[in-house]
């Protein structure tokens, strides 16, 4: 059992034949109680201050460790957004070189289909080239004939002019045939001939 300040008040001490002065014994025991008064305040004021400090340091412990936690929890989060951000970023990329390849392969088959469409339209243009120059020769050659004939029938006093419109006329007559048909056979077969002339009569 603690003693108190009370207790040291109050204590009583024998008297004996060579004792202490009890005068001088009580006034020390006073100062004692004073002074055992004023410690055992301050203990009890260290105490409460020791608790209250336990308390906060407690929960400064819980503190540290949520902060301890969370950190670890914000470490994964980030590391998990990092490896799906990097996983984003790649298929980003992959999408956008697919992308890319199947707009250079459609490109590159653009441009054959283009090669191939003017060399079809260079061929066309050449044969078509070919037979509007026979069929305007052969118009030629039709128009010197009817001319030839014109100047035959019309330039009867001169014998020896007609003889030669004669044979100049036979002679264009017989190419003209020849080139007929030779376009004929080879460069206006079927309705080819037609089709020019329906040509220019749409222009």
């Amino acid at each position: 059992m603690r003693i108190t300040a009370m207790d040291i008040n109050n204590k009583e001490f024998k008297k004996g034949l060579r004792g202490y002065n009890a005068d001088e014994v009580d006034e020390f025991l006073d100062r004692v109680s004073e002074e055992y008064e004023i410690v055992y305040k301050e203990n009890s004021n260290l105490k409460e201050k020791i608790g209250f400090l336990e308390e906060k340091l407690e929960h400064h412990v819980t503190i540290e460790s949520t902060i301890q936690n969370t950190l670890v929890l914000a470490q994964n989060a980030a590391e998990q957004a990092k490896i799906c951000a990097q996983k984003e970023s790649e298929l980003i990329i992959k999408n956008a070189n697919e992308s890319s390849q199947r707009l250079l392969d459609k490109s590159h088959s653009d441009v054959l289909k283009i090669n191939d469409q003017y060399d079809i339209t260079k061929q066309e243009f050449a044969k078509f080239r070919t037979k509007f120059r026979s069929f305007m020769n052969c118009q030629l050659e039709m128009f010197e004939g009817l001319e030839n004939d014109y100047l035959k029938n019309y330039n009867v006093g001169n014998e020896s002019s007609d003889k030669q419109i004669e044979g100049e006329a036979a002679i264009d007559l017989e190419y003209s045939n020849l080139t007929l048909k030779n376009i004929d056979e080879k460069d206006l077969q079927g309705n080819e001939l037609d089709e020019i002339k329906s040509f220019f009569a749409k222009g």
